[in-house]
Order: C-alpha cells, then sequence, then structure tokens
C-alpha cells in the first residue's frame, strides 16, 4: 500500500470522517505569513482532516451550550488526530507539522476585530479536494455540507494529491446566509466582516461561561451532505 493510501487509512481509523491531501503550491497565493512555506520551509504537502458535526447540534438553538461545547470538542478532537497523524509520518521518515485547528493563533487586527489562522484550514480543504468555499466562508462538502470542524498538517513528504472539487456546493442563487445573518457581516462578494460577526456570535453565560450566541450563517445552509436544494 502506497504512503498516501496508508495515511488516509489511518486517518479514517482515528476518527476523521474526511481527509484530503493538497501540494503546498496550491496555497501559495495565501497572505504572507500564512503560505505553508512561511511556517515549514520545506514543506510538500498539506494534509487536511474534517470531522463531522451532528446535525441536530447544529439544528437546535434551544440553548447555547450543545453547540458551545461541541465546537470545544471537535477542536480538542482534531488537534489530537493531527498530532498522531504527525507521529505517524515521523515513524515513516518524514518532517510533519500540526497546525492547531482553532486558537492560539498569531494574527489579530484589533480594530477590526479580525483574526486568522496560521493557516486557513477551509482554503487548505478546499484545495485538497474536500469541498469548495461558500459564501458564509465555511467549507460546504458534498457529504456533510458546512457541518464540519478542519485541521491541517504540513509535511515535507512528497504525496499524491487529490483533484480540486469541480461541484457547484454553494448555489449561485441562494443567499439564505446572507439573509439569516444577524449582524449583517456577510457581504454578497462572499466576505464576512469578522468585527460585527464577533460582535454578535459571542456572549457570556450567567456563571460566567463563554459561549457563542449565534451561528446561523451554518444552520441555514440547505447543503447538508448528499445534495440540497434552496
Amino acid at each position: 500500500m502506497r504512503m498516501r493510501e496508508r495515511l488516509i487509512e489511518r486517518a479514517r481509523l482515528a476518527g476523521a470522517d474526511l481527509a484530503g491531501i493538497a501540494p503546498v503550491e496550491r496555497l501559495a497565493e495565501a497572505p504572507a505569513g500564512h503560505r505553508p512555506a512561511d511556517l515549514m520551509p520545506d514543506a510538500r504537502s498539506v494534509i487536511v482532516l474534517a470531522s463531522r458535526m451532528p446535525e441536530e447540534v447544529i439544528a437546535n438553538t434551544a440553548r447555547l451550550t450543545f453547540y458551545t461545547r461541541a465546537m470545544a470538542a471537535k477542536v480538542e478532537f482534531l488537534d489530537q488526530l493531527a498530532y498522531k497523524m504527525a507521529s505517524f509520518l515521523e515513524d515513516n521518515g518524514a518532517k510533519a507539522l500540526p497546525v492547531p485547528a482553532d486558537d492560539p493563533y498569531t494574527f489579530w487586527d484589533a480594530a477590526n476585530r479580525y483574526g486568522a489562522g496560521e493557516i486557513s484550514h477551509k482554503h487548505a480543504a478546499a484545495a485538497a479536494g474536500l469541498g469548495v468555499i461558500g459564501k458564509n466562508t465555511l467549507l460546504v462538502t458534498p457529504k456533510f455540507g458546512n457541518r464540519v470542524a478542519l485541521v491541517s498538517i504540513l509535511t515535507d513528504m512528497n504525496l499524491e494529491a487529490d483533484d480540486i472539487l469541480q461541484e457547484e456546493l454553494c448555489l449561485p442563487s441562494c443567499r439564505r446566509c446572507v439573509e439569516a445573518c444577524p449582524a449583517g457581516a456577510i457581504t454578497d462578494d462572499g466576505r464576512v466582516i469578522q468585527k460585527l460577526c464577533r460582535d454578535r456570535c459571542g456572549t457570556v453565560l450567567p456563571r460566567g461561561f463563554e459561549a457563542y450566541a449565534c451561528w446561523e450563517c451554518r444552520r441555514v445552509c440547505p447543503q447538508r451532505g448528499g445534495g440540497g436544494s434552496e
């Protein structure tokens, strides 16, 4: 079995729902400081793993705790999964760098409340053929819609890449996420104004626990896997 197949099988046995591989050249147009070569100069491939979110967690808004805890658990799970995959690569003679699934990250524009991860997992995922970027800037996958969380691993191993997905998953005529955003943070040209989003999407519960207060752009998306319709 080739190394690519061994990696994909290992990732899925460890709990990844989706796995894809992209050459670092596909991310060469990322902002300076967020390209694979900025983090690992000899990186040649990016491995991207996805873990699905339970549909009812996304759909249920009775309490903010369900989605908040699910997101925290997914980030921790994906980080642990990335560390395991990096160890597997090292055991096979490669160098590997797991990139944090979420925070901490370095870049922060305080005035605009704009943060950016060390690399963009969603753009890496699109480059690895896992899905496409939707109007709300979340990754949309054929199997799970936008109900996924992501993590990436950089490696100096030259791995066979997946084809970029050509399927039109975010329907041009659909504006559900744009219209549902209570902060008006999603623009018609496919951008999210983070300051507006952050001002609305976070809150503090009575005992002081921080919680997500909004995930409407994810909840209303008609693409829930297996195809969707407006």
